[in-house]
């Protein structure tokens, strides 16, 4: 069973997409499997792996976090999970902060990502999270279903 981890921090600017994406790879290299998750609105992590146009991506967390709000079956793990170079990813878009504002009105919304992941955890030996500079309702799903945290700071 894989593991979770979400680098965090709230002050922007302070490597937390660049620790995640270094990490995933030095990961892979030490042959690990392991998914990648791009938890911000800005799509940095996404931009990383080379989405030129993560509004343009059929399926990212938002959407799979709308169908978990919606109580709408998620879809199949190949419509949302893209590879690059040995590493998987769950891409992310702007959709993502309309998701910011709905799950504070949902009960229980602090688990959305963990039911989302649950099922991923066989698949991968570890799970990374990558964080928005805030302390919303996202970031306290990605705390809720990570096992360790990362925090980043600027030296």
């Amino acid at each position: 069973m894989g593991k979770i981890y979400m680098t965090a921090c709230m002050k922007g600017g302070c490597a937390k997409t660049v620790t995640t994406y270094n990490l995933a790879y030095s990961l892979k290299e030490l042959g690990k499997k392991v998914l990648c998750v791009d938890f911000d609105s800005q799509a940095n992590l996404s931009i990383c792996f080379g989405v030129e146009n993560p509004v343009a991506v059929p399926v990212t967390i938002g959407h799979l976090m709308m169908a978990q709000i919606d109580d709408d079956e998620l879809p199949g793990f190949k419509e949302y999970i893209q590879s690059r170079n040995g590493v998987d990813f769950i891409s992310s878009s702007m959709m993502l902060s309309a998701v910011d504002a709905k799950l504070r009105l949902e009960m229980g919304a602090e688990k959305m990502l963990s039911e989302i992941l649950e099922p991923l955890r066989d698949r991968y030996d570890v799970i990374i999270i990558d964080t928005a500079p805030t302390l919303g309702a996202l970031n306290i799903n990605a705390l809720a279903a990570a096992d360790e945290v990362i925090i980043t700071v600027n030296p």
